[in-house]
């Protein structure tokens, strides 16, 4: 895949109220993700969360009009993003994202191999929440 940073954003939430929180994180410049709580709708995971379906910007400096609200991309200085939600029985239990912080073609192959890694972490991902749970 080649990304400069891989991410996974999980509902940390105990109430019906999603709260997506940045959980696990590779190419990280420091830890302030682990800071970061998002609404349903909000920010990258949040409306990856939302829609269940993957997301790519090729150029968030470009495309974005208030980046503020994609605050992974700025605390991770991400120029291009793709985020796939990591289904379990058609429910969104995670949100996979990767990034560049450099300028990149957010081509098909790309996306198949988010999607192939996606699909492989799903059932540990499971396990982890079943655990946190009990």
């Amino acid at each position: 895949m080649g990304v400069d940073f891989l991410g996974i954003a999980l509902d940390t939430s105990e109430t019906s109220v999603k709260e997506i929180k940045w959980l696990f994180a590779s190419g990280n410049r420091n830890n302030r993700y682990q800071k970061i709580v998002l609404q349903n709708g909000k920010g990258i995971a949040g409306i990856v969360w939302k829609t269940g379906r993957a997301m790519s910007i090729q150029n968030l400096r470009e495309e974005v009009e208030d980046l503020s609200q994609f605050p992974i991309a700025i605390m991770e200085n991400l120029v291009s993003i793709v985020a796939i939600p990591i289904l379990v029985e058609q429910e969104v239990l995670a949100i996979f994202l990767g990034g560049y912080r450099k300028e990149t073609v957010m081509d098909e192959r790309i996306k198949q191999q988010m999607d192939a890694v996606a699909e492989k972490l799903s059932p540990y991902l499971l396990q982890f929440m079943q655990r946190k749970e009990d």
